[in-house]
Parts: C-alpha cells; structure tokens; sequence
C-alpha cells in the first residue's frame, strides 16, 4: 500500500485531535457558565434588563460582567482553528501531492501546530501567544498557497521568464 502524503495525514490527525480538545473545552465552560446554546451574552443582557427593571442602580454592580467570558474564548479558539486550519491542510495536501520537499512541509505545518497552540493560549491567557499564533498561521497559510501555485505550474514559470 502507498501513501500519497503521510506528513499532511499525520499533522492532520495531531490537529484534529486538538480540534476535539477545544471542542471539550467549549462543553466545560458552558457547564460553567450554565449555557447550553450560545455565548453567553443573552443570558448577560437579561440579567441587565432585570436589574434595570427593579429601579434599583445597585443591582447593576452584582452583575458579574466577565462570567461568560471563559465560554467566548473558548468558542472563539475553536471556530478560530475551525477557519484557518482546513485550508492550510487542503494547501498542504497540494503541496505535498505535487512533491513539495518534505522537510519544508515538516517545517511549515511544525510551525502552523505551534501557532495554533499559542493562539488558543493566548486567546484565553490574553498575552501575547495570540498575536504570535495567528501571525504564523496566516504566515503558514501565505507560505502554502503560493507553493500551492509555483510548484505545479514551475515550468511554466520558468518558461515565461526564459523568453
């Protein structure tokens, strides 16, 4: 049996199994927040709502305005992963199939990995892993769509150059 692309098939299992990490993640904090659909944010106005309705400006200040925080970001890390990861798989796959070196593909979908750990990071932490994660993997994505592009199309290139 051959296998037409092993790199793209192996970090494509690593990120899928972390897919299914911030997938638990988003079931914990909706546990937490007692939130089974959405963010949370409805379940905030209404409580903002009550206390405006009372008349009384005190009830304002009970309201715990970060208490569904925890569930947004971890919604976000996962639809965040959800948007940039599968193109940069499909992109990798191309790559790969057209005979992209693979010590380059190691390389590149090495650093989309590591950024998207320390977007999801960061993303909850609020420190600077967020800004790191989403610049590499908009960098990995950069990086496969042009290699998607020259490494099929090279002769041609060439070609175009040559006359």
């Amino acid at each position: 049996m051959s296998i037409l692309a092993p790199i793209t098939s192996t970090y494509a299992g690593i990120l899928g199994i972390y897919y299914l990490k911030l997938t638990f993640d988003i079931g914990t904090e909706r546990r937490k927040a007692k939130t089974s659909i959405g963010d949370g944010s409805q379940q905030l106005i209404q409580k903002i709502v009550d206390a405006g309705k009372s008349g009384k400006t005190e009830n304002f200040s009970k309201i715990d305005y970060l208490s569904y925080d925890d569930l947004l970001r971890s919604i976000r890390a996962h639809g965040n992963f959800a948007e940039f990861v599968p193109l940069a798989l499909l992109f990798s796959l191309i790559c790969e199939i057209n005979g992209i070196s693979s010590k380059l593909l190691t390389g590149i979908l090495f650093t989309l990995t590591v950024s998207r750990f320390s977007h999801a990071t960061g993303l909850r932490a609020s420190n600077v892993g967020r800004k790191i994660g989403v610049s590499l993997t908009l960098l990995s994505i950069l990086i496969l769509s042009i290699l998607s592009i020259y490494i099929p199309n090279k002769d041609t290139i060439f070609n175009l150059f040559k006359n």
